[in-house]
């Protein structure tokens, strides 16, 4: 079900244990934006369910965070343009040209290409790997790019994060909130999480400044911007 988080944002919540991202919806009073695409095809229009089942209207674009397979996988399953930095396109077009037979997978993973971790999910998601499909976005940012939904601005910034080179925030202005997507967290590395202080310090740096009172991470509940730093000194004096 959805929650709402400010007067313009709304969020279908993940489950503890999930491999589900939480996805996010902003609504301005003439366009509407949703945030990362969700991980199957059948999420993603579950996501549009809830969002018909408030009352609201289907969103006119979809933001990408980034290229990881439970952000972008549900692409398929959506028919509005979609919206991400150069970097996820690059990637998700490598991705696009993979094979995902049994045996491509496990070669995959011993190239790197694919975390160990993940295979595991994606397996139970797709029963029959072979039937993924990698959808492009169609619309491309170098740095930053702002949506103006009408009286909600969006701002869409390409961050340093210990996460994936290709992050993407959306830093919602009015409502002084931020879809943080994964920048938050450590990066998965074959069948372990690496923490990379340097990029968590860098990223702290770039949302220190800015004018948020709320932020919401893809795999848990909102934050404060107190807790936020907080969390982010523990780490890096850890």
């Amino acid at each position: 079900m959805l929650e709402r988080l400010t007067p313009r944002v709304y969020l279908l919540p993940t489950t503890k244990g999930s491999e589900k991202p939480s996805l996010g919806y902003i609504c301005g009073d003439r366009f509407s934006l949703m945030i990362d695409a969700g991980n199957t095809p059948r999420y993603a229009q579950a996501f549009l369910t809830e969002i018909e089942s408030a009352g609201l209207r289907k969103p006119n674009f979809v933001a990408l965070t980034h290229s990881h397979w439970d952000h972008c996988f549900g692409l398929s399953g959506l028919f509005m343009p979609s919206i991400a930095c150069v970097e996820t396109r690059q990637s998700l077009e490598m991705v696009s040209r993979l094979q995902w037979t049994p045996n491509a997978i496990e070669e995959n993973i011993r190239k790197g290409i694919v975390p160990s971790m993940i295979v595991p999910a994606i397996r139970e998601n797709f029963p029959d790997p072979t039937k993924i499909r990698v959808v492009l976005p169609n619309i491309v940012f170098q740095s930053q790019m702002t949506l103006d939904l009408e009286n909600c601005t969006c701002v869409l910034q390409h961050v340093v994060s210990p996460h994936a080179r290709d992050t993407v925030i959306i830093f919602v202005k009015e409502e002084r909130m931020i879809f943080l997507g994964d920048a938050v967290y450590q990066e998965p590395v074959g069948d372990t999480w690496v923490e990379r202080p340097e990029k968590l310090r860098k990223l702290m740096e770039t949302l220190e400044p800015m004018d948020f009172a709320l932020c919401q991470p893809s795999h848990q509940k909102a934050l404060s911007k107190g807790d936020l730093i907080g969390w982010f000194h523990r780490r890096l004096e850890s």
